[in-house]
C-alpha cells in the first residue's frame, strides 16, 4: 500500500516529518517498508497484514495517524441528494443470480457527462501512489478506491445491451476482451457482470473493453458492490490477473462503505464532468456486521502491565471508530465499526489499546510467574502415555500425511464409507482427508522394505476424518495404528522369531493394561484382511477397531511381499474410559490357590469366548486368568484344539478353603460345557 504524505495531510493535521509518521505507524502495527520522494510529495510504502483491509486506503491510514497522535480525523463528505422522479433519467434493471458470490450490488446512473482530462484536484494524487491517468471518470473511480478502499467501476451505459445488468456465473465457452485488450476465456464458476447478451466485466477483477468509458461516453453506470473474497481470489489466480480492486476484494472490503463510496464517487464525477446524478439501484442485502464487546479496563491493565485511565481508553476507542455504548465503573460495552470485522473478543480490544498506547511505553518488567493449575488436558495426556508405552514395547513412531489420494481410499473400500474430499486440493495425491491411518502405515513399511529394512514395528497416532452420509456433518476422530512385519527378534540364543498376529495382539493388550483397560477380540470378516478380529473394550458393545493380517491383494499394491499385521483403533471412547489416576493395591495378605482347566473344543472356537465365561462365572474370587497353552496334535482329534487356562483364586479378607475353590472351579467347567459344548482333558 502506497501512502501519499500530502494526501494524508488533507484528512488529519500532521506536523511531524514523513520519517516520524513512518516510525509511529510501524510501531502501531502498520509497517512502513520504504520512504521515497516523488516531486513535491513523499510516499510511504506499507506492508499491511491480511487481517487489516481497513488500512488499504488513505482514510484508513489517516485514522491510524489520528489515533497515534490524538488528532481529529476529517472524513470527506459523501452524501448526494436523491434524484427527483423527473430527473431519474435512463432506466436499467439490476439482477443478482449468484447471491452467494455477490450478496449486494449497487448501480448509479449519471447522465450528460463530458469525458476529458481530470482536474488537478484528482490528478495530483495519482502519480505518487502509482495510478495512471485515463480520463476524469475513470480517474475518479481510482481516486475513491485509494481514498476509501471500496473498488468501483464505471460502464458506458449506452453500450450495455438490453437495459440489464446481471451478476451471474460465467457460462461454458464464454469469452471477454478485458480493458487491457486481451481476449480471455471464462470458466464456469467465475463471477461476471453481464448485460442481456454477453459478459461485460470480470467481477471484482477487471472490466470489459466493450463497455469501457471513452471520449464518446455520455451516460455512465457506476458500480459499487461486494464480491465474495474467495471467488475473486480464485478467478484472479486462474486468469493470471491482479488489480488494485481484486487485491482489496480478496481481503474483504467494508460492507458499510458500498453506498457511501458510490455517493462520494458520483459527487466527484458530477463535479468533474458536469453530469447529472440520477437513479440509484440497490440489489441484494448485505448487513454490515458489528460486534458488541464487554471491555474491562482493569483486566486490560493487568494484561498489559500498566495502569490505564478510563478517559484515555475511551479516547483511543473513539479515534479508532469504536463506539462506547455503555459504561459501568471500570467496564465498558463497546460496538465495533463495520470496517473492523477482525475485532471479535475483548483481547482484540486490549491489543488495540496496547498498540495505540504504545508498546514502547509499556515497562520492561519480569512479572511474578504464577503456574497454571491445569497443565495438560486429559486427551493429550492419554496420547502421550500411549506413545510412551508403545515406544517402550520396542515400536518406532511414524508420522504420515493427513491427506491421501483416491486410490488409497478405494483400496480399503469396506472400511471407508464416506470420505471427506477437498474441493480445491493442492494436488491429486492430497485430495482426501485421511479416513484411516492404514495407507500411511503401509507406505512407510514399503519404503523401508524396499531399502533393505525388513524387520519393522511401527505405530502412529493421529486424526481421521469422515462424514455421516453424503450430506452429513464432518467428524474428526483421534485414532491409532500399529503395524508389524518381519522378524520380531533375532539372536544366537533364541534364533529368529517372526512377528505374528498374536504378537501384535499382545502388544495391544499390554498397552490397554497400562491404560487401565481390557478388551475382547471377536472374529470378523474384513475384505482387506486375510484374517481379522474386532476389538471391543470391556463394558462396551460397539467395536473400537480391528486387528489382523493384511491380505496379499492389498500388499501387492504397496509392493510388499512379506506378511504384515496391523491394528487400527478409534481412540475417542478409549480416551474417555482411561483414568490416569494412580491406584495403590496392597500386597495380598492371604494366600491364593491356582487351578488349571484344559478345554477340548473345535479349532474355530475363540479363546476370548472361553475367557469371558470363566471371568463372569467366578469373578468374585478370581484374581487372574491366563491362557498358558494352545495344543493341536497327537491325542487331539482333527479339527479340534486344546486350550489350557491357569486360574488364580483368592480373597483379600480371608483364606479360601479347598472345598470353596473346588466348588467354583466345578461351576466354571459346568458353564463352559453348557454354553460352549466343550469337553475337558
Amino acid at each position: 500500500m502506497k501512502l501519499s504524505y500530502r494526501w494524508l495531510k488533507e484528512y488529519v493535521d500532521v506536523k511531524e516529518t514523513p520519517e516520524e509518521v513512518a516510525q509511529k505507524l510501524s510501531l502501531s502495527g502498520s509497517a512502513v517498508e520504504a520512504i521515497s520522494g516523488t516531486g513535491d510529495d513523499t510516499v510511504l510504502e506499507l506492508e499491511i497484514t491480511s487481517n487489516r483491509p481497513d488500512c488499504l486506503n488513505v482514510v484508513g491510514l489517516a485514522r491510524e495517524v489520528s489515533a497515534v497522535y490524538d488528532r481529529t480525523l476529517r472524513i470527506p463528505p459523501s452524501g448526494v441528494p436523491e434524484a427527483r422522479d423527473e430527473e431519474k433519467g435512463p432506466k436499467v434493471e439490476c439482477l443478482i443470480k449468484s447471491r452467494d458470490l455477490c450478496p449486494r450490488y449497487t448501480a448509479r446512473i449519471i447522465t450528460h457527462v463530458k469525458v476529458r482530462q481530470a482536474s488537478e484536484k484528482i490528478r495530483k494524487h495519482q502519480l505518487p501512489v502509482g495510478l495512471r491517468e485515463v480520463n476524469n471518470i475513470v480517474d475518479v473511480t481510482n481516486f475513491c478506491l485509494m481514498e476509501l478502499g471500496q473498488p468501483l467501476h464505471a460502464f458506458d451505459l449506452d453500450k450495455i445491451r438490453g437495459g440489464k445488468v446481471i451478476v451471474r456465473e460465467a457460462l461454458k465457452g464464454e469469452k471477454i476482451i478485458t480493458i487491457d485488450g486481451i481476449e480471455r476465456a471464462l470458466q464456469p464458476g467465475m463471477l461476471v457482470i453481464a448485460d442481456s447478451e454477453r459478459p461485460i466485466a470480470i467481477a471484482g477483477v477487471m472490466g470489459g473493453k466493450d463497455t469501457e468509458v471513452t471520449g464518446g461516453t455520455r451516460n455512465v453506470l457506476l458500480e459499487s458492490a461486494y464480491f465474495d473474497p474467495v471467488s475473486v481470489r480464485r478467478t484472479a489466480r486462474a486468469m493470471g490477473l491482479s488489480s488494485d480492486s481484486s487485491y482489496r476484494f480478496e481481503r474483504g472490503v467494508d460492507k458499510g462503505m458500498i453506498k457511501e463510496a458510490s455517493d462520494r464517487a458520483a459527487k466527484l464525477i458530477a463535479e468533474e464532468t458536469g453530469g447529472k446524478i440520477c437513479q440509484f439501484y440497490d440489489a441484494g442485502d448485505l448487513p454490515a456486521r458489528t460486534a458488541k464487546i464487554k471491555f474491562s479496563i482493569e483486566n486490560a491493565g493487568r494484561i498489559l502491565g500498566v495502569s490505564l485511565r478510563k478517559e484515555r481508553v475511551k479516547n483511543i476507542f473513539g479515534r479508532l471508530g469504536i463506539t462506547v455504548v455503555e459504561e459501568s465503573g471500570e467496564g465498558l460495552l463497546v460496538e465495533t465499526p463495520t470496517f473492523r470485522e477482525d475485532l471479535q473478543r475483548e483481547i482484540d480490544l486490549v491489543e488495540e489499546v496496547a498498540r495505540i498506547y504504545g508498546y514502547e511505553n509499556i515497562p520492561d518488567e519480569i512479572t511474578k510467574y504464577v503456574p497454571q493449575i491445569t497443565r495438560k488436558e486429559h486427551p493429550r495426556r492419554v496420547l502421550e502415555k500411549t506413545r510412551a508405552t508403545l515406544a517402550a514395547l520396542g515400536l518406532n513412531e511414524i508420522m504420515t500425511y493427513s491427506l491421501v489420494n483416491k486410490e488409497a481410499v478405494a483400496r480399503f473400500g469396506t472400511i471407508v464409507k464416506h470420505p471427506v474430499e477437498l474441493e480445491n486440493p493442492v494436488s491429486e495425491e492430497h485430495k482426501i482427508m485421511a479416513p484411516h491411518l492404514l495407507d500411511g502405515m503401509l507406505r512407510s513399511m514399503s519404503w523401508n522394505i524396499n531399502r533393505g529394512n525388513r524387520d519393522l514395528g511401527f505405530f502412529e497416532t493421529g486424526k481421521i476424518y469422515s462424514r455421516s452420509g453424503w450430506a452429513g456433518k464432518y467428524t474428526e476422530t483421534p485414532a491409532m495404528c500399529i503395524g508389524m512385519t518381519g522378524a520380531l527378534r533375532r539372536n544366537w540364543g533364541e534364533g529368529q522369531k517372526e512377528a505374528g498376529v498374536f504378537d501384535l495382539k499382545g502388544t495391544l493388550e499390554m498397552l490397554l493394561k497400562r491404560l487401565g483397560l481390557a478388551a475382547s477380540f471377536e472374529r470378523k470378516e474384513i475384505e482387506e484382511l486375510a484374517g481379522a478380529a474386532e476389538v471391543i473394550l470391556r463394558g462396551e458393545k460397539e467395536s473400537e477397531g480391528f486387528i489382523g493380517e493384511v491380505s496379499g491383494k492389498i500388499l501387492s499394491q504397496y509392493d510388499i511381499e512379506q506378511p504384515v499385521y496391523v491394528c487400527h483403533l478409534k481412540l475417542d471412547r478409549v480416551i474417555d474410559k482411561v483414568s490416569l489416576a494412580n491406584h495403590y493395591h496392597a500386597i495380598p495378605r492371604f494366600p491364593s490357590s491356582t487351578r488349571d482347566v484344559s478345554v477340548l473344543c473345535d479349532q474355530t472356537l475363540a479363546a476370548g469366548g472361553v475367557l469371558k465365561i470363566i471371568i463372569k462365572t467366578g469373578e468374585e474370587i478370581i484374581r487372574s486368568v491366563e491362557l498358558i497353552d494352545v495344543y493341536q496334535g497327537e491325542q487331539i482329534a482333527a479339527g479340534q484344539k486344546s486350550l489350557t487356562y491357569s486360574i488364580e483364586y483368592g480373597l483379600d479378607t480371608r483364606t479360601l478353603k479347598d472345598e470353596e475353590v473346588e466348588a467354583i472351579h466345578a461351576r466354571i467347567k459346568d458353564e463352559l460345557a453348557k454354553k460352549l459344548k466343550v469337553s475337558f482333558r
